[in-house]
């Protein structure tokens, strides 16, 4: 049964990193039920806290997707999860820390998320599947956070989006460059003046397709006289 409950973890992890937490989330639950019928709750612990990640990574990547709010009856009562038994039998920092992740990604809230991470350093940090996706659900976090604050804009001040995530400002420009550079944000920094002017994503994407669209009329007439011309001098010769 240990053998066939490690094979179990190794399978949920595998698809965790695949992103297929729902999958992920079904090998980590027969882990832990395999673990907690053998009186093995040192060993049971890990795939139940690894059952609690897969639904927090699952309800916030559809949140995000959407760009709502998780609501909370659906979060992530990770608590749920198990039974008022197994609950008692497991209480302890490792599910409080978990649950504490499960209520910073009820509220999108990156703040939250690094001060959880920081009070539960040894918890959360020392498992590298944990850490690992911690660190993207922490990423993913920062980059709606910051949309959302972006909204209402078509030119702020730097200083003031750092304000309003209550951010360090050398942080909200790393990382405004960094999605700018991936595609993920329409727009410019002006470090010079310190703003960040906001393109409209509708009237750039226009102006790609319109470009796209000549080089390739361009390339159709290219094409069509080169032939003609082989033609012709077919013919001559």
């Amino acid at each position: 049964p240990t053998l066939q409950a490690d094979m179990d973890t190794l399978s949920g992890t595998l698809h965790t990193e695949e992103s297929d937490y729902n999958t992920g989330h079904s090998y980590f639950l027969e882990a832990f039920e395999q673990l907690d019928q053998m009186n093995a709750p040192e060993q049971a612990i890990t795939p139940l806290k690894y059952m609690m990640l897969c639904k927090i990574l699952d309800a916030l990547t559809k949140a995000l997707k959407q760009r709502v709010d998780i609501k909370k009856e659906t979060v992530l009562d990770v608590s749920g999860l198990i039974t008022n038994r197994q609950a008692v039998k497991y209480a302890g920092r490792d599910l409080e820390a978990l649950q504490a992740i499960a209520k910073a990604a009820s509220k999108r809230s990156w703040k939250d998320l690094d001060e959880t991470l920081e009070t539960y350093s040894k918890e959360l940090q020392e498992d590298l599947l944990i850490q690992h996706h911690l660190k993207i659900l922490q990423e993913q976090m920062l980059e709606s956070n910051l949309l959302r604050v972006l909204e209402p804009y078509e030119c702020v001040e730097l200083a003031h989006v750092a304000e309003l995530m209550e951010l360090p400002l050398q942080m909200v420009e790393r990382k405004l460059s960094q999605m700018i550079l991936d595609g993920k944000f329409q727009g410019i920094l002006d470090q010079g003046k310190g703003q960040l002017i906001v393109y409209e994503p509708s009237a750039s994407d226009k102006a790609m397709e319109q470009g796209l669209q000549v080089l390739e009329n361009l390339d159709h007439v290219v094409t069509t006289l080169f032939d003609r011309s082989t033609a012709l001098r077919t013919l001559v010769l």
